[in-house]
């Protein structure tokens, strides 16, 4: 764990000549519900599956049978949740004297800006990769081999999905789901 942020790294929270303390940061904008499906949920895993094979439908003459077709059932895809977080070590003396006294809740803001941008690199990593194959390894403090692949085993963007009934489908653009909790 690192060491406590103390008055000594930052003695302008204590100096009463300094009026104001700025926050420095950039706040990422949040792009990754634009390309995922999104959900939040509270359970530390779930499964998804599904119904297809239904074709395209026809015209169909008069007093003529109507096709009838049966859906299949679907490709199983488990999602664990995986905890990102980072925390940061206040002294006592900085948290009463600095923190505190300044009311910097700005310094709690930059902590979830930190999620934030998390968030955006992990899936940006995603889409990065998934044409290239079913898995990559996310480089950080620390490194996580990340699964791509969908509930049939191919890699996001792979041109050989089969519709479960057999039939193709080629690329499955916007296969991704992505649930925070």
């Amino acid at each position: 764990m690192a060491n406590p942020f103390t008055i000594g790294q930052a003695a302008d929270l204590v100096d009463l000549s300094i009026q104001n303390i700025f926050k420095k940061s950039s706040e990422p904008e949040v792009m990754y519900k634009k390309y995922f499906n999104f959900r939040t949920t509270d359970d530390y895993y779930e499964k998804d599956s599904s119904l297809s094979g239904l074709g395209e439908a026809d015209f169909v003459d008069e007093n003529a049978v109507i096709t009838s077709e049966t859906p299949v059932q679907g490709f199983d895809k488990t999602f664990t949740q995986t905890m990102i977080a980072k925390i940061l070590p206040i002294s006592h003396r900085m948290w009463k004297f600095g923190v505190k006294k300044r009311d910097l809740t700005n310094i709690v803001d930059e902590l979830k800006l930190s999620v934030v941008r998390k968030k955006e690199k992990l899936c940006a990593e995603r889409l990065d990769n998934g044409f290239e194959s079913t898995s990559y390894t996310h480089l950080g403090d620390v490194s996580k081999t990340i699964t791509t692949s969908g509930g049939d085993a191919l890699g996001a963007f792979d041109d050989d999905h089969t519709r479960e009934d057999g039939g193709r489908i080629g690329a499955a653009l916007g296969i991704y789901s992505i649930a925070f909790a």
